[in-house]
């Protein structure tokens, strides 16, 4: 976590991010509380001092923060209806953190995860850095019941401490990161609703909560027919930011359901499958394109792919040759 969590943290430490510098309480209170979410904020001894700053990056419906208020403080959440969850990635420093019955000391690598269901408590020190992920509550809980198939979205109390990730989910944080630094990819609005769904998806599959059990239990495997229906709808779709869960609900199936089909039938994961089709969608277009009138970065994002470093390198594996080699070809 900590090589993906220093990534993050130097993106958002440019200049142009940066909406919070302030020792006065209340403007950082007022400030902190509308990027993330509304707060009382108290100083911790009486030469106590504030020295915040807070970076904020929107991606799309969710947002990346950098935020150390630079004195020791108590940070008190308020409970909303509106609430959202705060995945926290600390930089440097240390903190406890309270969540209902729940305590978890954070350093770095060892994040936490907090909702807005229950009362929250944070001590902070003065040198704790921290990277914030904010996500929809409401969008939460509708990814998990189309995980699970069910038309009603409820409440998910995720663990507070955050379990080790796979690469799988650094990726899609680093994904975030850099989308900000391509105009492009904010042209194509559902790219970044699709990568907000897979972060979400993975972090109910990857981090224990009330749901975890009948997450794990919906693996019986899709019958071949809704593999193909599956296939088909995929296929209708390659060009859009469709997400495996829209896919599944499509076709009346478990997330877990339709990926155990995909392995019994092709061998591999509706996700690599649909990635193998939209990498060949990429390099019919760059070598049926009249020269000049095609972009690879442009091609890419139409066809699905948001973490174009990643594209780059499963284009090269797949056909040999990079995609701007490709497209020269076409123009030689």
């Amino acid at each position: 976590m900590a090589v993906s969590t220093s990534f993050i943290a130097g993106r958002l430490f440019d200049a142009k991010h940066l909406v919070l510098a302030s020792s006065d309480l209340d403007e950082v209170v007022e400030g902190c509380s509308r990027m993330l979410r509304p707060h009382d904020l108290a100083m911790r001894g009486r030469r106590a001092k504030l020295a915040a700053r807070l970076h904020h990056l929107p991606i799309g419906p969710i947002s990346l923060n950098r935020l150390r208020y630079g004195g020791d403080v108590t940070v008190v959440p308020e409970l909303s209806e509106e609430g959202n969850f705060l995945v926290t990635l600390p930089v440097r420093g240390s903190a406890q953190f309270r969540y209902g019955s729940a305590v978890a000391e954070v350093t770095p690598g060892h994040g936490t995860i907090v909702g807005p269901y229950r009362e929250f408590r944070l001590d902070i020190d003065g040198a704790f850095d921290q990277i914030l992920l904010r996500l929809d509550r409401r969008r939460v809980e509708v990814a998990c019941a189309n995980l699970l198939g069910l038309d009603k979205a409820t409440p998910v109390h995720f663990d507070l401490a955050l379990r080790g990730f796979p690469a799988f989910w650094h990726k899609l944080l680093e994904a975030a990161a850099s989308l900000s630094m391509f105009s492009e990819a904010l042209a194509h609005p559902k790219m970044l609703v699709r990568l907000e769904e897979l972060i979400i998806e993975s972090l109910l599959m990857a981090q224990p909560n009330n749901f975890s059990g009948p997450i794990a239990a919906a693996n019986g495997a899709a019958p071949s027919a809704q593999v193909r229906k599956a296939m088909d709808y995929m296929r209708e779709h390659i060009a859009d930011a469709v997400s495996l869960g829209q896919v599944a609900r499509h076709c009346g199936l478990s997330l877990r359901s339709l990926q155990a089909g995909f392995q019994r039938d092709l061998g591999t994961s509706p996700s690599r499958w649909l990635r193998a089709q939209r990498l060949d969608r990429v390099h019919a277009i760059l070598l049926s394109s009249e020269p000049g009138s095609v972009a690879v970065t442009d091609v890419a994002l139409q066809c699905g792919f948001f973490h174009l470093g990643d594209f780059s390198a499963r284009f090269k594996q797949r056909f040999g040759e990079k995609p701007s080699v490709v497209l020269a070809k076409r123009r030689s």
